[in-house]
């Protein structure tokens, strides 16, 4: 019934916030959070968000409801839905544009595929910031540094957050009810769950409860 830890590796989930919504928390929301955080965002920007999967979701309810304009970029049009109900503003499905109306401060990509990086580099205002949590095969290419000179422009990579952006990521979590996409099981059927997630056919964080 009871289990003893280290302290340093406890966080006080809030109230209202159920323990199988909590859980993933502690993983995918803290991932896309952190990486958003240390890119610079703030409120009243412009921030992409590359793929409405299982932390793309996340990353487009925190920058959303943390006041800024988010554009989502999607390969699904079956998604464009799902994005704006999680708080996207715009969903471009496909190729991105050369050009578009509102440079974006922020492109977080949450994917892990090989995409067109000097295009995407091309969206972002001066002093913008392309951050990688999503992990391509490849290595980047094409791109020169003069692309980065010319508008101060960064590309960074963000692993995860440290416990004092986890508590913060907790609070902020709670207060504008943001919440991860999950199926629950039964711990009787964890072999279910871990078949399931093997397969990519989980939407999209398996869950146990005990």
């Amino acid at each position: 019934s009871h289990v003893q830890v280290d302290s340093r590796f406890c966080f006080k989930i809030p109230d209202s916030l159920e323990s199988a919504i909590a859980s993933p928390l502690l993983c995918a929301c803290i991932t896309v959070y952190s990486a958003l955080r240390y890119a610079g965002m703030s409120s009243g920007q412009n921030i992409g968000i590359i793929g409405i999967g299982g932390l793309g979701h996340l990353a487009v309810q925190f920058a959303a409801k943390l006041g800024n304009r988010v554009t989502v970029f999607t390969t699904s049009p079956d998604k464009e839905e799902f994005a704006r109900s999680n708080g996207a503003t715009e969903v471009i499905i496909g190729t991105p544009p050369r050009k578009i109306k509102d440079k974006l401060n922020i492109i977080l990509n949450t994917t892990h595929n090989d995409l067109d990086w000097v295009r995407f580099l091309s969206l972002l205002d001066s002093d913008g910031t392309l951050s990688f949590v999503g992990v391509p095969p490849s290595n980047l290419s094409n791109i020169h540094v003069n692309m980065l000179l010319n508008k101060r422009l960064r590309i960074m990579g963000s692993p995860i957050g440290g416990r004092a952006m986890i508590n913060e990521m907790l609070e902020i979590a709670a207060l504008q009810g943001i919440t991860p996409v999950i199926e629950k099981f039964p711990a009787t059927k964890v072999n279910e769950a871990i078949a399931k997630v093997r397969a990519n056919q989980v939407r999209y964080r398996a869950v146990l409860e005990f």
